[in-house]
């Protein structure tokens, strides 16, 4: 079987016209390697292309240099895992000798990185016992079937060509596809594993490309040491002569033990080299070839690991958006949004812990939760429609229909049809003009730069009428507005929403602009809709209060303590946070009662698996 060449890297090749891709402004170095993970072939709608361009040429560095800074805290939730993995597979652990490791710990877990949670070492004892059962689980099963048993292997596969003299025309001279995950082998190397964690249930599927990605670096590639991030990789090209014949994939969930294998038909549950080959140059191929060429900015989530911010031009700046002081525990670029804020004022462990680490216990939503969640996409759908049309004309979903939909119980399904009718003369939409925009969950960014602070904010509808631009933020509840708390207080989405209008982060003269927020209820005549004006002094400096006063207590934490109330009941962390246990176990809700639901936040999504950044979301 021959060995791959540079060619081979991303088919088809272009042909080389002397002209290679420009870097950026804001960044430096040489674009000779590009390094390709499969989470780069995984398709994602808000990267911005010329973060995920760069961020695969490892040889590139911010210009001006960025400093490494720490954290207070581990964020990458896998860490102490695979640490703990390492000590089991590798070293001969037992799991109750890991646990009692993992029990003392007070700090850097086998004194590796930053410091390890209290929570997040207590989940990681979970997450490991459940992991070990697993894979107990499914070797017992391979056995059955006739395959030989894999154990862990040291070094990761990496899949490299060979380092040629002339550039191509993305400008690389090498290539080198890299794996994330725990790897294992047979001892005749006929059979190679990777079994990729999932924080809650495993994942019954993942993208092609991404899949085409692992594949081919399993059939083709060899155990590679481990380098720092900007060493260069050796000239040759890996060793591509022993090739396994089954290559399987499997996801597991931490936080359940479920397993679900992602390659191949059954029984075997995995793919041979000449299969896995094809699924490379069928799916990851083309997305690998638009990662490596794409251009164009898109401000978001990407800014907090971006190493072309100095330079993007496309980043809104708005200094002194809060009047917010720099912490004095230098930092990484972060992220904060409104969610952020509310999830941190209610427990700053939660938000360590579910905002940043996305731990997970697969506890429900409450039912008002769910109901909200079926409005706001409702709505979404409506909204996004071209034409523009306003919901006034439309009929209100039957309370039978959203109930089989959506799977919501019949006071659920009764409740959000009753708040779905009340929109209807709301609607922001009615008898607007065609020529008008309207922008349905669009994501705001802004930059602080001396809180090294990523602003993003996505409003549930943001839209024009006459030049004036229009911030509409939707909100379900069972009770009515409570008058006695002022409403920026209650919803800092619209005091974040403010603050950017004045600092022109969106539309150009704050006082053609209008914040507003949609309060749906269910019955008959009881929603309200509020107005609030980004022009007035009076309003800016209250906003700017509200968020100074959430965010600097978040800046400013290193502990990142348990603080116990209300909100244990729904939090999904509490099930490895003892103060929040004790607080449940001492404050159980009345029958009938429907608990809190977290801090309303984004949609669900796959979290990213980045280890730095400040950002704010909505």
């Amino acid at each position: 079987m021959r060995s791959p060449t540079v060619l081979d890297a991303f088919l088809p090749m272009p042909p080389f016209t002397g002209v290679t891709m420009q870097n950026p402004p804001g960044v430096t170095g040489d674009d000779w390697l590009i390094r390709a993970s499969p989470r780069m072939a995984r398709p994602d709608a808000a990267a911005c292309p010329t973060h995920r361009r760069i961020a695969m040429r490892p040889q590139l560095v911010a210009e001006p240099a960025v400093p490494f800074l720490s954290t207070p805290y581990e964020e990458f939730w896998f860490v102490p895992l695979f640490t703990a993995l390492d000590l089991v597979e590798h070293h001969g652990w037992s799991v109750e000798r890991v646990h009692t490791q993992l029990r003392g710990t007070r700090g850097p877990f086998r004194g590796r990185g930053a410091p390890v949670h209290p929570v997040h070492l207590a989940w990681t004892a979970d997450a490991l016992e459940r992991y070990i059962e697993a894979r107990t689980r499914e070797q017992a099963a391979a056995e059955e079937s006739g395959l030989p048993p894999t154990t862990a292997v040291r070094l990761p596969w990496t899949w490299r060509t060979r380092r040629t003299g002339a550039p191509d025309a993305r400008g690389a001279r090498q290539y080198e596809h890299t794996l994330w995950g725990r790897m294992y082998a047979s001892a005749d190397g006929t059979v190679r594993d990777l079994w990729l964690p999932s924080l809650g249930r495993a994942k019954s599927s993942r993208p092609e490309a991404e899949l085409g990605a692992v594949a081919q670096v399993m059939a083709y590639g060899a155990p590679t040491p481990r380098r720092r991030a900007r060493d260069e990789p050796p000239a040759e090209a890996t060793d591509a002569t022993r090739s396994p014949a089954l290559v399987r994939i499997f996801d597991v969930g931490c936080a359940d033990g479920s397993v679900e294998p992602l390659l191949g038909a059954a029984p075997r549950f995995g793919e041979g080299p000449v299969e896995a080959r094809k699924r490379f140059e069928g799916y990851a191929v083309p997305a690998f070839l638009a990662a490596t060429t794409a251009t164009g900015t898109r401000p978001g989530e990407s800014c907090v690991d971006c190493k072309a911010l100095a330079g993007c031009t496309d980043l809104r700046r708005t200094p002194g958006l809060w009047g917010g002081r720099p912490p004095s525990f230098a930092r990484k670029r972060r992220s904060v949004s409104a969610w952020d804020l509310r999830l941190y004022a209610e427990c700053p462990a939660q938000y360590h812990l579910v905002r940043r680490l996305h731990l997970n216990d697969l506890s429900t939503e409450n039912d008002g939760a769910r109901r909200g969640r079926v409005v706001d996409s409702w709505l979404d759908t409506r909204h996004g429609e071209r034409p523009v049309r306003g919901c006034r004309d439309r009929a209100a979903p039957a309370p039978a229909a959203l109930r089989s939909e959506t799977g919501l119980d019949d006071a659920s399904a009764r409740e959000a049809a009753g708040m779905l009718a009340e929109h209807r003369l709301l609607c922001p939409l009615n008898g607007l003009d065609a020529d008008e925009r309207v922008l349905v969950q669009h994501r705001v960014t802004a930059y602080v730069p001396e809180l090294d602070v990523v602003v993003l904010a996505v409003p549930d509808l943001v839209y024009t009428h006459r030049g004036r631009w229009i911030w509409r933020e939707t909100k379900t509840s069972a009770r009515p507005l409570w008058d006695r708390e002022p409403l920026l207080r209650t919803y800092p989405q619209l005091a974040l929403g403010v603050l950017l209008f004045h600092a022109r982060a969106l539309g150009d003269d704050p006082r053609r602009s209008w914040v507003e927020l949609e309060h749906l209820r269910e019955g008959h005549g009881e929603s309200r809709l509020e107005r609030v004006d980004p022009g007035r002094a009076e309003i800016v400096d209250e906003a700017r209060d509200v968020i100074v006063g959430l965010a600097q207590p978040l800046l400013d934490d290193t502990t990142y303590e348990p603080r116990t109330g209300r909100h244990c009941h729904s939090c999904q962390a509490r099930t490895w946070c003892r103060p929040g246990t004790a607080y449940v176990a001492d404050h159980p809700p009345p029958p009938g009662a429907d608990v809190p639901s977290p801090a309303h936040g984004p949609k669900p999504s796959v979290p990213p698996q980045s280890r730095g950044g400040v950002a704010v979301h909505d």
